[in-house]
């Protein structure tokens, strides 16, 4: 009996299973028609779609096509234009290139022509001067030469005057001086010769110049100083006019009123006594002087100072050195060094003694040696031509 049931209820599991698969193909069926309309309906919206796609491409592309084409007339008939414009530029071109060439070519054949007529010129220039300076050497010779004989001696006499002024006098400037007036009267010659005369002559204006010469006016107005200050230098032995003052002091004290008697009683006391001085000696004293011995030893000195002053002028070193030796002596000798004016005055005179007057000179014969050995050519010279 369970067996029938089992039986039973198989069957029936089976009939549900048919029936759920009939129920899923009426399904399936019902979809694949579905289905197959849509794609019905797609195919044909498709088609039209692509359909009015091919018509709208091909309506662009002959309109591209056209404008493609017209663009191609445009630049043929541009790019013939340009080319007709091109051509007609660089013929021109080539036409103001050809006149430049030609222009050119012949300002060289200008250049070229004148550079020879320049050198023939130049050529036949050169002949000239050397004819020319031939002519004028010949006509110096044969005219200048006995007038610059003239200018040789005038200039020679100056060198002369140069050479004594700095041996003889010590003055530079006189010599700087003639040196210069005679490489002027050879310059006025314009002789070629006495070219190694002019080159001596401003080599020893040269060396001149560059002197060091001694400071002389300042020594001088120094000199000059002390000179005017000798008079009232004190002298140590001295008599004193005692009754001349005494006389002086008695008339001053009688001038003064008699309320100024007392004071004038002072005064008269303490010059009194000023007229007594008391020193001590450390050597023996001398004899004293009189005023006249006064007067003459101040003369002495002051002739022997100017005799220092003339040696400093004339460049005499030893002279000078002498005399202010000898004025100085006479200073400590016979003057009162107590007196700040004595001692500054012997000081004075000591520094001036020991500077230098004088200066060691160039030699400046050498010019007058080589314009004697030119001016005896140009002698021999004359001689020959006669």
């Amino acid at each position: 009996m369970e067996k029938n049931k089992a039986i039973k209820e198989s069957d029936q599991t089976k009939e549900q299973d048919n029936m759920e698969e009939a129920k899923t193909g009426k399904a399936n069926s019902g979809a694949a028609a579905a289905f197959i309309f849509l794609a019905v309906v797609f195919s044909l919206t498709a088609g039209g779609a692509t359909f009015l796609l091919s018509q709208s491409l091909e309506k662009t592309r002959s309109e591209l096509t056209r404008q493609l084409e017209k663009t191609r007339s445009n630049l043929s008939d541009i790019s013939i234009k340009l080319n007709g414009d091109v051509n007609a530029q660089l013929s021109t071109l080539s036409d103001k290139i050809g006149r430049i060439t030609s222009e050119q070519q012949q300002f060289q054949n200008l250049v070229s022509s004148q550079q020879s007529a320049t050198e023939t010129l130049s050529k036949t220039l050169e002949v000239s001067n050397q004819q020319m300076l031939q002519s004028i050497d010949v006509l110096f010779k044969q005219k200048g030469r006995e007038r610059i004989g003239w200018v040789l001696a005038e200039v020679e006499y100056l060198l002369l005057i140069a050479n004594h002024s700095l041996q003889l006098q010590n003055d530079v400037q006189t010599a700087i001086a003639a040196l210069e007036a005679a490489d002027s009267r050879l310059l006025d010659t314009g002789d070629p010769g006495t070219i190694e005369s002019r080159t001596k002559i401003r080599d020893e204006i040269q060396s001149l110049k560059a002197l060091q010469q001694p400071d002389v006016v300042g020594m001088a107005a120094r000199l000059s100083s002390v000179i005017k200050a000798v008079s009232a230098l004190p002298i140590k032995y001295t008599q004193l006019n005692t009754k001349d003052k005494i006389d002086a002091l008695i008339e001053k004290k009688a001038s003064h009123d008699a309320s100024d008697l007392e004071q004038a009683g002072k005064d008269f006391l303490r010059e009194l006594r000023g007229l007594v001085v008391f020193r001590q000696m450390d050597e023996r004293p001398k004899a004293l002087m009189t005023p006249d011995q006064q007067f003459f030893l101040q003369q002495n000195l002051q002739l022997k100072l100017e005799t220092a002053r003339r040696a400093l002028l004339m460049g005499q070193q030893v002279l000078f050195a002498d005399s202010l030796n000898e004025a100085i002596q006479w200073l400590q000798e016979f003057f009162d060094l107590d007196v700040p004016q004595v001692r500054q005055a012997i000081e004075e005179l000591k520094t001036l003694q020991g500077m230098s007057i004088t200066t060691t000179m160039p030699d400046v014969s050498g010019s007058i040696k080589v314009l004697r050995s030119y001016h005896n050519e140009l002698e021999k010279q004359q001689e020959a031509n006669r």
